[in-house]
C-alpha cells in the first residue's frame, strides 16, 4: 500500500467531531484521532512500525471507535506476520464502518494470501462495487484472479475488461486477456492484448511468463525480431523458469 492511499483512508467515513473540553481547553478526540491515524502511516511508510503502533494505539485512546485506525493496524500487523490478529483489527474497522472499502480490499488481500479466495472475493467485489473507491480497479484484478483460480474463465475475461476501463494502462489485466484470447486459439485478439500489455509495461522487464507468451506469439506471426529477443530474454533473466524449460521443451 503506497503512501497516499494509506493517507487517503484515513479521511474515509469520518461522522462530524464531538469536542471535549479539559483545562479549558477544546479537544476534539475524533479529530486527535485522525490526526494519529496519519501519523501512524507515514510512520509506517517510512519502514517505523513501532512508532506506527504507538501512534495507532494513542488513536484509539482517543476514538476507540476508529475505523481508519483498526485499518492501519491491520495493515502493520500482517506486514508482521501477525495474520490472526491482522484479520482480527480488519474485522473490527468494518464493524465499525460496513462501507469502508478500503478496508474491504485490504482484508481481502490478507484472505488471499490464506488462499480462502471465496471469502477474499466477497471482500474486493465490495471494494470494486464501491463508486467512492479510487482504486477500484486494483479489487477488480483481484477478483479476477480468484475467478481464474476457481477455474471461472468467463468472470475472469469480464473482470480484467473492466478493471482496463478504469485503467487503460495496467500490466496485470491486459497479460491474463492476452493469455486467455491465446487459449481459446483466438490469436489476433491475444496479439492485440499483449502489445497492449507492452506498450504498459513499458521499460521494465517483462516476466518469464509474458515472455514466453511473446515467444509463441511471434512464432504464430513470424516476427522474427521479436522472436530472437524474447528468446534471449527468457534464457538470460529465466533459466532457471517452468517457462523455459516448456520453450526448450518446444523446439
Amino acid at each position: 500500500m503506497n503512501k497516499r492511499l494509506l493517507v487517503a483512508v484515513i479521511c474515509f467515513g469520518l461522522s462530524a467531531c464531538a469536542v471535549q473540553e479539559f483545562g479549558g481547553r477544546k479537544v476534539d478526540p475524533i479529530g486527535g484521532a485522525r490526526a494519529r491515524v496519519a501519523i501512524a502511516a507515514e510512520y509506517l511508510q517510512k519502514g517505523q512500525p513501532e512508532l506506527a503502533q504507538q501512534s495507532l494505539q494513542r488513536a484509539l485512546e482517543l476514538d476507540p471507535k476508529s475505523a481508519e485506525a483498526y485499518n492501519i493496524m491491520g495493515v502493520l500487523l500482517e506486514r508482521d506476520d501477525a495474520l490472526v490478529k491482522a484479520e482480527q483489527s480488519y474485522r473490527k474497522a468494518l464493524s465499525l464502518n460496513a462501507d469502508y472499502p478500503q478496508a474491504r480490499n485490504n482484508y481481502g488481500v490478507l484472505l488471499f494470501r490464506l488462499k480462502r479466495y471465496k471469502e477474499a472475493m466477497e471482500q474486493f467485489s465490495a471494494a470494486a462495487n464501491d463508486l467512492s473507491y479510487e482504486r477500484r480497479e486494483t479489487s477488480l484484478e483481484y477478483v479476477g484472479q480468484i475467478a481464474l483460480l476457481l477455474n471461472d474463465t468467463v468472470k475472469a475475461k469480464a473482470t480484467f475488461e473492466r478493471a482496463l476501463k478504469l485503467n487503460a494502462r495496467l500490466t496485470g489485466p491486459a497479460l491474463e486477456l492476452a493469455t486467455i484470447a491465446f487459449n481459446s486459439q483466438d490469436y489476433p485478439v491475444a496479439n492485440s492484448y499483449y502489445q497492449r500489455f507492452l506498450r504498459s509495461l513499458g521499460k521494465e522487464a517483462q516476466s518469464a511468463r509474458s515472455l514466453w507468451l511473446g515467444i509463441r506469439l511471434a512464432r504464430l506471426s513470424d516476427d522474427k525480431n521479436a522472436l530472437a529477443s524474447y528468446e534471449l530474454a527468457l534464457k538470460r533473466l529465466y533459466a532457471d523458469s517452468a517457462e523455459y524449460q516448456a520453450y526448450l521443451d518446444s523446439q
